[in-house]
Parts: structure tokens; C-alpha cells; sequence
């Protein structure tokens, strides 16, 4: 038996990771949420600067990573006319809007209040929104891997 690897399969493998790395620490926002508002203002300083940092480094360039991926193939099987593809790539650009424009802003804003050592009223009004935004990514999350498994269409 003969195992055959294309340049094909290590893409989608590629981009499998990527979803994993991107998106997989997004999944424990909501704990790291609800340890920060138990916490002192140090403590919330250093959640939310890990987080911040986790962001701009790892979520971002993985989103990269399965946007490209995801490109090449859907282009190498002549695949964009599928739903089960054209609508991951829009959740993707989503996530990418919600992500830079948004929850970004709200992690840095955060990561400011605790740092100054707070004010609770303006930390719980970003935090709430920070968590719906991560809310609705990892929802996004989950109806892109969805489409993309169950392939509907």
C-alpha cells in the first residue's frame, strides 16, 4: 500500500490547524471573563494584557492562516459556488470586522481600566460587551465548522 500525500491534503491540514489555534482559546473567553470580575485590578491587568497579546499574535495570524488556506481550496476544487464554502469565508470576514474593530478595542480598553487601577462602572460595561462580542465569534465559530462539515446545498 502506497500513501499518498498531495500538496492538497497538507493545505486542508494547514487549515484545520489554523481553526484550532485561532480560534480554539476564544472558547475560554467566557472563563477568563468571569475569573477577571472576581479578581483585583492586577490581576485583571495581567488577564486582560495576556488576552490582548493572544489576540494580536495568534487569533489574528490564524485567521490569516484559514482565510488563505481556505482560498486555495476552494479555488484548487472549484468550490465557490458551494454555500458550504462562500459562507465560511463571509463568517470569516465577520470575525475578522468584530475582531480588529470591535472586541480588539474592548480587550485594550480592558486592559486600561484594570491597569489604572479600575472603575468598576466603566470595567463592567466593557466587560459586557466584550463578552457579547466573543459571544457571537464563537458562534460564528461553530455555524462556519458546521457549514463546512455537514456541506449543505
Amino acid at each position: 500500500m502506497t500513501l499518498a500525500i498531495v500538496f492538497y491534503d497538507v493545505v486542508l491540514f494547514v487549515h484545520i490547524v489554523a481553526v484550532v489555534v485561532a480560534f480554539g482559546v476564544t472558547f475560554t473567553y467566557p472563563l477568563i471573563y468571569a475569573v477577571a470580575a472576581h479578581s483585583d485590578w492586577p490581576q485583571r491587568a495581567a488577564l486582560h494584557g495576556v488576552q490582548q497579546r493572544i489576540s494580536r499574535k495568534y487569533i489574528s495570524f490564524g485567521l490569516l492562516a484559514v482565510v488563505l488556506a481556505g482560498v486555495y481550496l476552494a479555488s484548487d476544487r472549484d468550490l465557490w459556488g458551494e454555500p458550504w464554502v462562500a459562507g465560511p469565508m463571509v463568517i470569516a470576514i465577520l470575525i475578522g470586522g468584530i475582531g480588529g474593530g470591535y472586541l480588539g478595542p474592548r480587550e485594550t480598553r480592558l486592559a486600561e481600566i484594570a491597569g489604572a487601577g479600575g472603575d468598576e462602572a466603566a470595567y463592567g460595561k466593557v466587560l459586557r460587551q466584550a463578552r457579547l462580542a466573543s459571544t457571537v465569534v464563537s458562534l460564528l465559530v461553530l455555524l462556519a465548522i458546521f457549514l463546512m462539515t455537514t456541506k449543505p446545498g
